[in-house]
């Protein structure tokens, strides 16, 4: 019944291989879909999220922006009235993140899951890193990016982990956070699975 926490550098393989993980394991796999069921517990409308921002500093909703669209944010919640700000934008995800854990056999990439379930016993943290000449090289050959665009996705995604991760007041870095830390630049993907599956049995 263990959980996996994958935090990873954009392009060092985390979806990848936490989708393939979660197949083999029989897990249930949770990655930004989650941003959806905080925006429906918190009941954010299009104008609660422009309050956010105009109090907040606007982190949240340029977070909200990358990852859901605005037009599904009104889709999804029009007419409901709600308030989010950055403390509030955290309980929430540490309730589900929470649940999470007590459902068990689940595989959460980011969302801070190494934060928020530092201490639970059942809960395995994985760090996924790579130099950025291989990350590059992944996003090109899985996702049939340019170059160019790969290196600038890299770049816009490093600095938009460093932004919705230091909402927990921590280094995501940290190699004591974590069970286990792996270079993919030097690691395959078939043999992280190996890592992974050997750390949790």
């Amino acid at each position: 019944m263990a959980i996996i926490t994958i935090s990873r550098q954009f392009g060092a393989g985390g979806k990848t291989l936490g989708d393939r993980l979660a197949k083999r394991l029989g897990y249930r796999y949770v990655d930004e879909g989650m941003i959806q069921e905080v925006a429906a517990k918190a009941k954010v409308s299009p104008e609660g999220v422009a309050g956010f921002e105009g109090h907040a500093g606007g982190r949240l909703t340029r977070l909200l922006d990358k990852v859901v669209s605005r037009d599904f944010i009104d889709r999804l919640l029009a007419g409901q009235k709600g308030y989010l700000d950055e403390r509030r934008y955290v309980a929430l995800v540490r309730e589900i993140i929470e649940q999470l854990y007590e459902e068990g056999q689940v595989i959460i990439i980011g969302r801070g899951g190494q934060f928020i379930l530092a201490e639970k016993d059942k809960a395995r943290h994985v760090l996924l890193v790579s130099d950025k000449e291989s990350r590059a090289r992944f996003l090109v050959e899985t996702y049939q990016l340019s170059r160019t665009k790969a290196e600038e996705v890299i770049e816009r995604a490093d600095q938009r982990r460093r932004s919705f991760l230091g909402l927990f007041g921590r280094d995501p870095d940290d190699p004591s956070l974590y069970h286990m830390t792996v270079n993919t630049g030097r690691v395959s993907l078939d043999r992280a699975e190996e890592l992974i599956i050997n750390l949790i049995s």
